[in-house]
């Protein structure tokens, strides 16, 4: 006698994907096992049952990548409550960009010829204007690791937009493309950092570093908008903090792998800084001495900052004097670019909290952390950083602050003078 057959009911609700292949789909959400199991995208239909795939734009990516709870605070654990966001990779703002809808789809491992010219102009040349790991290590690790070439080729397609602004539009669709699929899978990897993992982990959170300096990649990110929630320059700081997390997760299988380089590049950023005790007297130490000697006299000041703000912004000062001192005295651009990555770490959660809620103080300080930016601009994606950054500032800082900041004024007006006597020439 047969066996009766057994019955399931049908899956009626499952992802694209799973349908594609024919498998049934467990329907969680925002990613179901298939989907996570085999590195693809996840999309469901629309809540109107409708079973086509809507359009064939790309699928939005997520804006904030959240890193695991522990690692939340990075430079001072005795915060009780951190700020909202501190711990977050945020891969920015890209709404200016409009796909063309005969593009063909990127997806996950999936590489054209145009790709490969992407490839192509990363490890031949983008990668030489990084470092000494990117031209030769992360080539090798990133040949087990989807995400990471994608990651590869989002990067050479910004170098591309910067070295043929003619065709800047098109490269920029490309990065975004290239990243939109990488996130999904990066972000998974992100959950469970291991031995095995965190190379790769680590590098495509560097690259995601090199698209939020490049100068023409949204530069409104830095203004605080309520409407979209983004708290503009205190959300680049906590980027970099979200960075640093992943390598003190795994700091010890990083340091002894193939990108261990570029934690040694931090190290002698470190060294030197230490070492830089005693202040410099040019003048971007005469206008933060002015800051702090304004922090100790001011009454109204006193009377509206509390004892841990007041030691936040002493603190924060203090940092950056060092390491503007620091990188006025070499031409190393990679060490530069170093300093420039420092600040932000090493920098108090309360600091990050007075940044965000825009107190003109937190501002002040942010200005001259621009000087220290600026000093990279002979690396093409921190070019125009430091003036984007310093206009944020400008419009968020009321007229009676701006005595702080007359001397980051002149150092960007004189900069701004340059550059359009060198146009003109």
């Amino acid at each position: 006698m047969p066996l009766p057959r057994r019955t399931h009911t049908k899956s009626r609700g499952g992802c694209f994907e799973c349908k594609r292949r024919k498998v049934k789909c467990n329907e969680a959400k925002p990613i179901c096992a298939g989907c996570i199991k085999h590195e693809t995208p996840c999309d469901y239909p629309s809540a109107e049952g409708s079973s086509q795939r809507m359009s064939p734009a790309p699928p939005p990516r997520p804006d904030r990548l959240i890193l695991p709870s522990l690692l939340i605070s990075t430079a001072d654990s005795s915060v009780a409550a951190a700020p909202h966001g501190i711990g977050v990779l945020s891969t920015g703002p890209r709404h200016s960009l409009e796909p063309d809808p005969t593009t063909p789809l990127k997806r996950l491992g999936s590489f054209d010829t145009e790709d490969m010219t992407l490839w192509h102009q990363f490890i031949t040349s983008t990668a030489a204007t990084m470092s000494g790991p990117w031209v030769t290590e992360l080539p090798k690790i990133a040949l087990s690791c989807d995400y990471l070439i994608h990651g590869m080729m989002s990067t050479a397609a910004l170098h591309l937009a910067y070295l043929h602004p003619d065709q800047l539009e098109r490269y920029q669709l490309l990065s975004v493309q290239h990243q939109d699929v990488a996130l999904g899978p990066f972000q998974i990897a992100m959950s469970n950092i291991t031995t095995e993992n965190c190379n790769q982990v680590f590098g495509f959170s560097l690259l995601l570093m090199v698209s939020h300096f490049v100068s023409f990649r949204a530069p409104e990110f830095f203004f605080h908008s309520s409407a979209t929630g983004n708290n503009g320059l205190s959300d680049w700081v906590i980027w970099h903090r979200g960075c640093q997390t992943i390598l003190n997760q795994a700091r010890e299988s990083i340091t002894s792998g193939p990108l261990a380089p570029l934690i040694g590049e931090e190290q002698r950023a470190r060294i030197y800084t230490e070492a830089t005790n005693q202040p410099s007297g040019d003048e971007n130490d005469k206008s933060l001495e002015n800051l702090l000697r304004c922090l100790n006299k001011s009454p109204a000041i006193k009377a509206s900052t509390t004892v841990a703000e007041m030691e936040a912004y002493e603190d924060a000062t203090t940092r950056l004097r060092r390491l503007l001192k620091a990188s006025s005295q070499t031409e190393d651009s990679v060490i530069r670019r170093a300093f420039a990555s420092i600040w932000p770490v090493i920098i108090s959660d309360i600091f990050i909290q007075l940044l965000s809620q825009l107190k003109p103080l937190a501002l002040v300080i942010m200005a001259h952390y621009c000087l220290l930016i600026k000093n990279c601009h002979s690396c093409w994606y921190m070019e125009h950083r430091a003036y984007h950054m310093f206009d944020a500032v400008k419009q968020n800082l009321s007229e009676e602050w701006t005595i702080y900041i007359k001397h980051p004024l002149r150092v960007f007006a004189a900069a701004i003078r340059e550059d359009d006597a060198n146009l003109a020439a």
